[in-house]
């Protein structure tokens, strides 16, 4: 006579390996993103990535294939111009209006000025979220002035943390310029090596420079065109550097985008009305990001491809995939809530996963 276990000890078997299973898909689930990384191009125009193509900017195209893109994102609606837009990115606010961030200036800030003293009121940033939930942030910057965020996001003018344990008012661990991109991305990944920080920020100036002396000249050999290929580079670097680096391997994302783009014929970028200055690039690529999806194609109940025009925030449109979708793009893959105070992609549902998984929503 067989010896076979009681009927409920089978059930309970049953029940045991059902939750087990359900706890290890849940935890396949959840983020694998542990580090973020947001890469400024300043002065970066998608059309010079696509007249360069995959031969000549195989970095920028194998985000395109591995990750998700759009080469018709847009910068703030009133503004082309370097720091408002990179407050956008940082803050998820607009420029002007009762919601936005206030700052239109464009130049090196003094000591004693700062997002909130111009707003008159605190402007939390992507680096407040991530701060004061116990991440390391930093900013490496190739421009001066963006010792703005510094200034804004100090142990003196930083607001208290009141997200569990204090972690200081200093939101911004590390702040690094050198206008030298080669010298300043040697630092960044030196200091990535050490301690890998959990979401920092990048700014590289190359092509916004050579557009300024040269224009925004989209030719073979180009100043800019050179420029654009030495950020393929850079990006080439950023690869090899997370592929060799077991704390960051499989567990870094990378957001680039721009400020703005620029024109050949005036070697500036400052007419918020103009397609070639407010018409700019946004990719994602990462461990939560899935493979070759145009961002339009992905997000059809949240954003609308605007096609050649420049929309307003106040339209009752659906809004353009922005440079300002960045900061809460960020704190989402890191887990974490929406930048306190933001407007753009302040629900986080800006979507990075496959169409299919858009459509189940």
């Amino acid at each position: 006579m067989k010896n076979n276990p009681p009927k409920f000890f089978r059930l309970l078997i049953s029940v045991c390996l059902f939750f087990v299973g359900l706890l290890c898909s849940l935890a396949q689930d959840k983020n694998k993103t542990e580090h973020v990384i947001l890469i400024s191009c300043d002065g970066l125009r998608p059309d010079a990535v696509e007249f360069l193509g995959e031969k000549w900017a195989p970095n920028f195209y194998r985000i395109i294939k591995e990750g998700a893109h759009t080469h018709n994102a847009r910068t703030d609606f009133n503004y082309t111009v370097t720091l408002p837009n990179h407050t956008c990115m940082l803050t998820g606010r607009g420029v002007v209006g009762e919601s936005g961030h206030a700052w239109i200036e464009n130049g090196t800030p003094k000591i004693g000025q700062m997002l909130h003293r111009n707003k008159k009121a605190y402007i939390a940033s992507a680096f407040d979220v991530a701060h004061d939930h116990g991440l390391k942030t930093a900013l490496f910057s190739s421009k001066e002035k963006f010792v703005l965020y510094d200034l804004s996001y100090n142990d003196r003018s930083g607001r208290p943390d009141t997200q569990g344990k204090d972690n200081g008012k200093d939101k911004l661990d590390h702040y690094h310029f050198n206008e030298k991109t080669e010298e300043l991305i040697k630092t960044f990944t030196e200091s990535l090596a050490k301690t890998p920080y959990d979401f920092s920020m990048l700014h590289l100036r190359d092509p916004d420079t050579a557009g300024h002396a040269n224009g925004w000249d989209i030719q073979p050999k180009s100043v800019y065109i050179s420029a654009v290929s030495k950020m393929d580079w850079i990006i080439g670097k950023f690869f090899d550097f997370i592929d060799t680096n077991e704390q960051m391997k499989g567990k870094t994302a990378l957001i680039i985008t721009a400020d703005h783009g620029g024109r050949l014929e005036t070697k500036t970028h400052t007419k918020s009305d103009e397609k070639l200055n407010y018409t700019i690039p946004f990719y994602v690529w990462g461990p939560d990001v899935s493979a070759g999806n145009e961002l339009y194609k992905v997000n059809p109940s949240s954003r609308k491809d605007p096609e050649d025009k420049n929309i307003k925030y106040e339209s009752e449109e659906l809004q353009p995939i922005r440079n300002g979708d960045a900061g809460n793009l960020a704190m989402s893959m890191l887990g974490l809530p929406a930048i306190d105070g933001s407007t753009i992609n302040s629900k986080q549902d800006l979507n990075v996963k496959a169409a299919q998984k858009a459509e189940e929503n």
